[in-house]
């Protein structure tokens, strides 16, 4: 008779409002087995795991541990059923020990002062979970002064000490160096060796292939196939990640390759690039594709001059001829709608006026004193309202009582209102509706074919192939392929990114 898995979710499914998260899903994996779970953002993955770490309460399906029905209302629940998450964001204290940090919710107690402490037995406990994973980490040593790597392990060995027998790995080598994954990688094969039931959510797909027995792909919350990994090609997975063929044909596209505006040369940046080339031309968008920790916003960061540059350079070209610019002289041409608008975007107290001209507000200076004209602010401003379509009571309304798709129409405003010859869109049309997704998108396509030289990234691979005249895909800090026009398709920008083929369109 075989024995019944170690853990295994059947029929979930939850919902959020507008959302069907998760719809039926059942998954399932065997002690001493490492259960791969793969899908583009916005699968399912997330909230799947979150169910299981009781964060998420499911609408309909049971959690089963060792055949036994359990229920997970809180992450402590969790905790006590021997679940234990290595999370993409470490959590720790950087000014604690390492055994401190092992130990927080179970340090030993002393047995002179009872609601002390022990720091002898925390450290030589913290030693000995370490010492069991083969690595040279110091229980005493300060968090703060461990590498990325160091501190992944640490949290490993925090869920070991805990008695975790269910250890659930998220996006754990996007941050990592080499030699730091194939530390990661031999831990992760030790723990399948102990008997540990384990759960690898990557990416990347020859880490699935390497290291995972079986796998499951979720794709817009259903569970889109699941098997044994070696019954499969990487070819096979994707097509299930996509769901179409590698070799499907996408919509038709114009030409936008008019001339060249800016080059990108050789730029080194960080631990992750090294050495990225590409052109932008006027009236393009051309999309940065990749996948977690492949380098797209660190290249934009980079090619901005908010994270410098160990080399490279850029160039502008100007009547047919090209001369180099610094980063400074590329930001006055640009606009930069970021990743979050609400941190680094908007003032949100701020009426919605303001926020629309704050970039340019030496346009509204007026006589020796430099006093600001409010009155044509205001009236840029309600052009631009009244051009997007922004739904808000009136200009005067804080920019954060607006609905999400609208503060994100009030970034584009800011920019546009700038003129810019260039428009960086990182993740444009994040936590916003539908129909703001589409009204965005008409408006990304609107600029490009009035001249603006457009650089896109989105984590949506559906944004990605409609709205890109081009795709340049990274990969561990390098540009490994280009696919443009026609030949840009969810499967092969997923073929690309995850090294199957080169996929060059």
């Amino acid at each position: 008779m075989t024995a019944a898995p170690k853990l295994a979710m059947r029929g979930v499914s939850k919902s959020f409002p507008g959302v069907r998260a998760l719809d039926d899903v059942s998954i399932t994996v065997r002690a001493g087995e490492v259960l791969g779970v793969v899908g583009v953002n916005g699968a399912g993955k997330t909230t799947l795991m979150n169910v299981l770490g009781g964060i998420y309460q499911p609408e309909s399906g049971v959690i089963e541990i060792d055949g036994r029905v359990v229920a997970l209302h809180r992450p402590m629940d969790a905790d006590e059923a021997g679940i234990a998450f290595i999370h993409q964001e470490l959590l720790y204290f950087p000014t604690l020990s390492v055994a401190e940090n092992m130990l927080i919710n179970h340090l030993p107690a002393s047995r002179v002062f009872p609601f002390v402490a022990d720091k002898s037995a925390t450290f030589a406990r913290a030693q000995e979970v370490l010492d069991l994973l083969g690595t040279g980490i110091n229980s005493r040593a300060r968090m703060e002064d461990l590498s990325v790597g160091e501190k992944q392990v640490v949290e490993i060995a925090r869920a070991l000490a805990t008695g975790a027998d269910i250890v659930i790995f998220d996006e754990p080598s996007s941050s990592l160096s080499i030699k730091e994954k194939e530390a990661l990688f031999a831990i992760v094969r030790r723990l399948r060796s102990e008997g540990k039931a384990v759960i690898y959510i990557s990416h990347f797909l020859d880490e699935i292939m390497d290291l995972c027995d079986s796998f499951a792909v979720l794709r817009n919350g259903s569970l889109a196939g699941a098997g044994a990994v070696a019954d499969v090609s990487k070819t096979d997975i994707i097509e299930m990640i996509v769901g179409t063929a590698v070799s499907e044909v996408g919509a038709r596209r114009r030409n936008t390759r008019i001339s060249p505006l800016l080059e990108i040369d050789g730029i080194e940046s960080g631990v992750l690039l090294n050495g990225v080339s590409f052109t932008l031309h006027h009236g393009e968008v051309c999309g940065l594709w990749g996948l977690m920790g492949s380098g797209r916003t660190e290249l934009i960061r980079a090619i901005l001059g908010l994270d410098s540059m160990a080399a490279g350079c850029l160039r502008v070209v100007e009547n047919g001829r090209s001369r180099r610019i610094t980063s400074r002289e590329l930001l006055s041409r640009t606009g930069y709608v970021t990743e979050n608008r609400r941190t680094d975007g908007l003032f949100l107290e701020e009426p919605v006026w303001k926020n629309i001209t704050a970039a340019t507000l030496t346009e509204y200076a007026r006589g020796r004193m430099r006093v600001l004209d409010k009155a044509a602010e205001a009236k840029t401003a309600q052009r631009f309202i009244d051009k997007l379509k922004i739904m808000t009571p009136g200009h005067e309304t804080p920019a954060a009582n607006l609905s999400g798709g609208n503060q994100q129409k009030v970034v584009f405003s800011k920019w546009l209102a700038r003129r810019p010859e260039i428009l960086i869109l990182d993740e444009p049309t994040r936590g916003v509706d539908v129909g703001a997704k589409r009204e965005i998108g008409d408006l990304v396509t609107s600029l490009a074919s009035e001249g603006t030289a457009v650089l896109l990234v989105t984590s949506e691979i559906e944004e990605m192939v409609g709205l890109s005249d081009r795709v340049l895909v990274l990969r561990d800090g390098l540009i490994v392929s280009e696919i443009a026009g026609e030949a840009i398709t969810e499967a092969r920008l997923m073929a690309a990114a995850m090294g199957e083929g080169a996929a060059n369109g």
